[in-house]
């Protein structure tokens, strides 16, 4: 067992919540080696006594030559900070993890990674665009990271898994469990098919500070932010907040103002936070992914961009029916659920349907 390894895991573990002092150490001194050999009066310079004393405890090492036993045995790879594979746009953040867990054969350092994020209590309509995203992106080969969780997340996690793109998932939460347990035939799939992901060693429990931190982390690695649908306080906002704070693209996909699920989408493009999400050139136009679109500076499509055709056989099957649910609508018109909400959403903009009180659409 090599040394460096051990040293560096118990670094890790003693600076778990001050990432941000850890960051400041390794780029004043060359590594975690050479931090443990300083004399104990310079430490107690830099980082205080107790803390100190606290990172050169007996039991701090033991219990990191445990840690990296555990991690050799199950094929996790424990990646420090400026170590070939762990995440170069990570290491950008003043806060980034010193270590992170990681298990799978997805490249963290692929060109084009987005993180795709929201409610746990998504819609058909949420789930059908985590759908239409990937579908549209699935080409370019990018790196799709989420949370594992309900909702939003899994659906964006199955989608890139079913379009043959690497997903991981950074969870909050230590890698000797998977959380939530109903989602651990996903992650074993991941693994395949990208990863899981986690900053916290064994033992440590989704507590609900630890979502906020894996938020960070998700944020950090990507280089755009989808937000699908949430509630302006929704648990993916904190996501959104990173991702402005680390100056990375954000994007926003709209809903109906009549949908709680969708105020936050809706309240981040009405403030210019996030580009609004209408159509499949949108996330690689502006991340410059596509070689046609030159420099990457952000572009946006045509806000009413949907098929005239389709939008005429929409009007006509209204003005038959007088008034339709969404679901009516699809089943007369053939149109996917998906493909229908932003038509319907982008009629109601243009001023030529309203949704009455019975939740149905009709000719204004």
């Amino acid at each position: 067992m090599e040394r460096d390894k051990v040293v560096e895991c118990a670094f890790a573990k003693a600076f778990l919540h001050r990432n941000r002092l850890a960051n400041v150490l390794l780029d004043k001194y060359s590594s975690a080696e050479e931090i443990y050999s300083l004399p104990t009066t310079d430490l107690y310079e830099e980082v205080g006594e107790d803390f100190a004393k606290k990172i050169f405890s007996a039991d701090n090492l033991k219990w990191a030559e445990r840690e990296v036993k555990w991690a050799e045995s199950k094929g996790v790879e424990l990646l420090f900070r400026g170590d070939d594979g762990y995440p170069e746009l990570l290491c950008e953040c003043n806060d980034a993890p010193v270590m992170l867990f990681y298990k799978g054969c997805a490249n963290l350092n692929n060109r084009k990674v987005l993180s795709i994020v929201g409610t746990r209590l998504a819609s058909g309509y949420g789930k059908e665009c985590c759908v239409k995203i990937i579908e549209g992106i699935a080409k370019y080969s990018p790196l799709i990271v989420s949370g594992l969780a309900y909702g939003i997340d899994i659906s964006a996690h199955r989608a890139a898994m079913h379009n043959c793109v690497d997903t991981v998932a950074v969870l909050p939460n230590g890698l000797d469990r998977i959380y939530p347990a109903r989602h651990r035939n996903d992650a074993a799939d991941m693994v395949e098919r990208g990863g899981v992901l986690t900053e916290f060693p064994r033992g440590v429990e989704p507590l609900k500070y630890n979502f906020i931190k894996r938020n960070r982390i998700i944020a950090g690695m990507s280089h755009g932010t989808v937000i699908v649908e949430s509630r302006v306080k929704g648990g993916a906002m904190t996501t959104v907040e990173f991702a402005s704070i680390y100056n990375r693209e954000i994007f926003a996909v709209p809903g109906r103002v009549s949908d709680s699920n969708s105020y936050g989408c809706n309240y981040l493009i009405s403030k210019n936070v996030a580009n609004i999400y209408l159509c499949d050139t949108t996330i690689p136009l502006t991340l410059g992914w596509d070689s046609e679109c030159g420099s990457g500076v952000g572009l946006q499509p045509d806000l009413f961009s949907g098929d005239v055709n389709h939008k005429e056989k929409l009007l006509l099957t209204l003005r038959v029916l007088k008034s339709a649910t969404i679901d009516l609508l699809a089943c007369r018109t053939g149109f996917e659920w998906g493909q229908l909400s932003v038509l319907l959403l982008e009629l109601e903009l243009e001023g030529l349907i309203v949704q009455n009180n019975n939740q149905e659409y009709q000719l204004r």
